[in-house]
């Protein structure tokens, strides 16, 4: 893969990182939790659609270099997390955005609200695994960061502590950050901020033999 396009990859992710982190901390400050016409809740729903775009766009570029350390691994857990970002970031956000203000604006009963429990539920699964997967992979590839793996890895595992009836709200906000702190200093490396992320080609672990090499 080419430097500039590694170095846009890696830009692209940092700003969606950056604007998820803003978009995850205010969606705390401001209630979002029913339909509402509210322009803020709305600029950042727009605003969590565009995140999960970028990292979704931005994440096959650093596949190339955490693939490093398991092919399969880094596979599954990307397959995972675009699903999970999908779920929680385009999808909230286009509730929040469009499906939201009209269901206000048009007097629609808000007891039942949109049909997304199913999505979410899903999503949400896949985003745990995903991370955790992703995560080890590129823990084991040498390729980015060990501290923006264990973020990943533990922001995973975090998430699903969220997934518990009666844990605090702020625990899926502690993993959302904490997912986007570790892209975002996986971007930093891909942009050569951070220290470097190899761009050599070192052979791929087996993936015959992760239980040793975890």
């Amino acid at each position: 893969m080419s430097t500039s396009f590694s170095r846009l990859g890696g830009a692209v992710l940092l700003i969606g990182a950056v604007l998820g982190i803003g978009v995850n901390l205010g969606l705390t400050i401001i209630p979002s939790d029913r339909p509402t016409t509210n322009p803020t809740v709305i600029a950042l729903g727009w605003m969590d659609i565009l995140v999960g775009l970028l990292i979704i766009l931005a994440l096959p570029t650093l596949v190339s270099r955490v693939a490093l350390g398991s092919r399969v691994l880094t596979v599954l857990g990307f397959a995972g997390l675009v699903m999970g970002f999908l779920a929680f970031s385009v999808s909230l956000g286009f509730e929040r955005a469009v499906d939201g203000p009209y269901m206000v604006m048009h007097h629609t009963d808000l007891s039942a609200g949109p049909p997304r429990g199913g999505v979410l539920l899903i999503g949400g699964l896949a985003k745990i695994v995903g991370g955790v997967l992703f995560g080890i992979a590129a823990f084991r590839s040498n390729a980015v960061s060990r501290v923006a793996a264990v973020l990943i890895i533990a922001a995973s595992v975090i998430f699903a502590s969220g997934l518990i009836p009666h844990i605090p709200e702020p625990v899926d906000v502690l993993s959302g950050v904490m997912l986007l702190v570790g892209f975002g200093i996986c971007g930093l490396q891909l942009l050569g901020v951070w220290a470097p992320v190899a761009s050599g080609t070192p052979t791929p672990q087996s993936d015959t033999r992760m239980g040793t090499a975890v």
